[in-house]
Order: C-alpha cells, then structure tokens, then sequence
C-alpha cells in the first residue's frame, strides 16, 4: 500500500479515527509531514490543531540516524544503545540539544500557534506525524502530552516499522497506523510524493486549519443518571436513548475489570446500537469510574448485583421496552452477564465480546438465552477459552471471529465488525 501523497493518507487516516473519538479532542502534529497528514483529520474531527514542537536528536556526522528527541520543555528522550553506538560523550549530546533546542525556539516563533500545553491538562489529544520508524519524536511528543495532564492520548500515523508500532500499542491509549511493516525501511517509501514541507507550508495549513475548523460543541452525551444497588451504594450511568418515542429494546453494558461507562470501545458499540433504535445503558461497576465503593468492594457477587440495579432502572424508564432487555458483556464482564443472565429472566440475549467467563463456569448450563461470542483472532487464549464455553451453554449460541481483532478491540475494522455483529444478534433477539 502506498499513499499518493500525505493529504490522501490524512484523508485515509481521518476515515478510521472519526469513530473512535468521542467528545472534543485536539490534534497535535509533529512539523513539518505531520502537518500535512493532519490538516484533513482536524477538518474531519472539527478538532484544533495544534504543532508537537519535538525533534530528533542527530549527530553531525550521521544526520538521518536519531540518538534521541527533544521536547518544548527542554526534555529528552535518549537510546543508550544509539548513543554508545555513535561514540558520544556528555558533551556531544549537550551539543546537540542546544542545536535542536535552537531550531524548536525558532518554530515555536515562526508557526505562532498555541502549543500543546495550552490545551491541556483534561484533554484528549491525537499524536500526529507522516510516519514512525523509530518512533524517538513521537516518544517525546506523547511523554510531554502525558506529563502536561492529557486525559486520553492516541498515536495516529498512516505507516510505522513493527517495532515502533509495539511500543505505542503499550504506550499510547490509543494507536492506530494504516500500514505496520515487519520490513519497514523509511516513511517516505509509503508515498509517490514525498516533497518537503517547508516552513511557509506549515505556516498556511495551520492558517487553513484555524479558517475551516471551529471546534464543534461537545455532542449531547446522552442521559446521565444516578441509581442505587441493594446495599444502597450510588452507581453512575448514561443512557443513550434513540432521538424517536419508544419505547425501545434496550441493552445494557458489563464492562471489563477497571474499565467503566466511558469505554471507547463500549460507547462505539453503543452508539452504533442506538442508530438502529435501540436504547443503550453503560454504567460504572461499584469502585469503578464515578460509583460509589472501592475496588475491593467490587467482587463478582456485588457486580452481579450492580447488573441486577441497571435492569431495575431500565424497566422503570418509560422510554425503555422492559420486555425486551439484552446484555453486553466485555472481558470480565462477560461472567457477570452470564451469572445474572443465570438467574435473571429480563434478559433475553446476551453478546459476550473477548469473554473470561472465569467464576461463572458452573452458571453456564442455566443460561438458555440466545448468546452471542465474538473474539479477536489475535486474542488466542480467550479464543480457545470461549470455543470450550459454546458447547455448554444452555440456548441458541454462536462463536464469531474478527479478523484482526484483538483482546480490546482496538484495530478500527476489527471494532466495526464487532459492533455490527452485535447489532445483528440484537435485532433478531430483541
């Protein structure tokens, strides 16, 4: 795969990241490519854009080899190995920071923008540049963002070397690169035009950017709503209900353990569900997110318990079909469905994604609920896991593989495909 140019590979990228990101972002782009690829994203995401001033650290005899990268705030990152490697002492590296830390002065006075950190903290922010073979700069781009208080950050970028896109997988909150190459060579060979951006070129698409992008207002969240287990403990939720009168089948979310209502996985599913007409209601288990309790607090009887609140709250809700009232499980959250699916009649179906069903082994055989499986064919223990759980379940049942899927979800194609399954099972269950 080769882009014509980074505008087509902004585009592309733009495509991919508009269903995972909810709410208000800012887009920071590492000058000068990075720009380029994300002026097509901030026109897509109505997001600020905004310049990473962070720049490879190079020695004057090896310009194209990084040794390290340098932040606004002065900070580096540094490979020991590279720099042993390249025979530099404590002074070469001084040497060539105050050189890097020249050229970042004279961006930040060229390109006038408000940097990163005005932005922040509280935040999310999309990492952006034309492409990652060591990674250095977007390392030092992303531990700035981290340390200046962002709440969500996602490394975005249309080609990456294998080994850069491991290391943001586990640093970022979010990666996505449209091209992941064992064999990676250099950015620009994933291009037909891979010209310079000058100076003046960043200067114009960072005019262009604040002439065609006014930052959206936060969409309409949904319903927040407090509501109460047994013991009386406050849980928090949101409701996101079809704008048309129901009443509407509803489904209600069990998120994996330390995730919680404001899962972005979770949420696209649920908007994805709330555009076929359903009602969706994800909520924080006790200890979790915005409910009361600790995490301690937060076994599997008392999350049971916790489902068993949500339903109550949905049958009372006249906008909700309390007839028809489904079950999404994620990871862990898949054996608290089934425990309460066991027990509790309301629940009609059940979807488990990337199901542990660990502690609800016993409850299986008592779940005669149609009941959807969908895992990653990346995620293979969980895949061999839930092969073993189909047979045993007591209803209508059926194993889903998404290619590319992992654990998470996170590969954007991978996530669709999830969400549309689980919409199908929904539509003819509910």
């Amino acid at each position: 795969m080769v882009f014509r140019d980074r505008a087509e590979a902004g585009g592309a990228l733009a495509g991919e990241l508009a269903p995972l990101i909810a709410g208000p972002c800012v887009v920071a782009a590492i000058p000068r490519g990075g720009v380029a690829v994300a002026l097509p994203i901030v026109v897509r995401l109505r997001a600020p854009l905004t310049v990473a001033y962070a720049r490879k650290l190079t020695a004057p005899f090896a310009p194209e080899f990084a040794f390290g990268a340098l932040d606004e705030d002065g900070r580096m990152v540094l490979e020991p190995e590279s720099v042993a490697g390249l025979g530099l002492g404590p002074d070469d590296v001084e040497k060539a920071k105050a050189r890097v830390w020249a050229e970042i002065q004279r961006r930040m006075t060229l390109y006038r923008v408000p940097p990163l950190s005005h932005h922040l903290p509280g935040a999310a922010v999309v990492l952006v540049d034309d492409g990652l073979a060591t990674g250095l700069t977007m390392r030092a781009a992303l531990e700035y963002a981290r340390r200046h208080g962002a709440r969500e950050i996602t490394v975005a970028v249309p080609c990456a070397a294998m080994e850069a896109a491991e290391r943001f997988r586990r640093a970022a909150d979010r990666f996505l690169s449209l091209i992941v190459d064992e064999a990676f060579t250099a950015v620009g060979t994933y291009y037909d035009d891979f010209s310079p951006v000058t100076d003046e070129d960043v200067v114009a698409m960072l005019a262009r950017a604040q002439q065609l992008v006014t930052p959206a207002a936060p969409p309409e969240p949904g319903l927040r709503v407090a509501f109460r287990n047994s013991r009386g403990r406050e849980l928090a939720g949101l409701l996101l209900a079809p704008a048309s009168g129901g009443p509407h089948p509803a489904v209600v979310f069990a998120h994996g353990w330390g995730s919680g209502k404001d899962s972005p996985r979770n949420r696209a599913v649920a908007e994805a569900l709330r555009a076929e007409g359903f009602a969706a209601f994800l909520f924080d288990f006790t200890g979790h997110g915005d409910s009361g309790g600790t995490l301690d607090e937060s076994i599997p009887a008392q999350q049971v318990d916790d489902l068993g609140a949500a339903l109550n709250l949905l049958e009372a809700l006249g906008e909700v079909d309390g007839s028809r009232l489904g079950v999404v499980g994620a990871s862990s959250g898949a054996a608290v469905a089934l425990l309460r699916a066991a027990e509790d009649a309301r629940i009609r179906a059940l979807v488990l994604r990337s199901a542990n069903p660990e502690g609800a082994e016993g409850a299986t055989p008592q779940v005669k609920v149609p009941t959807l499986l969908i895992v990653g064919e990346r995620d293979a223990p969980i895949r061999a896991v839930n092969e073993a759980l189909l047979p045993r379940l007591g209803g209508p049942r059926r194993l889903e593989v998404v290619p590319a899927g992992d654990h998470l979800f996170e590969e954007p194609t991978a996530l669709r495909q999830a969400g549309a399954l689980t919409v199908g099972w929904f539509k003819k269950y509910l």
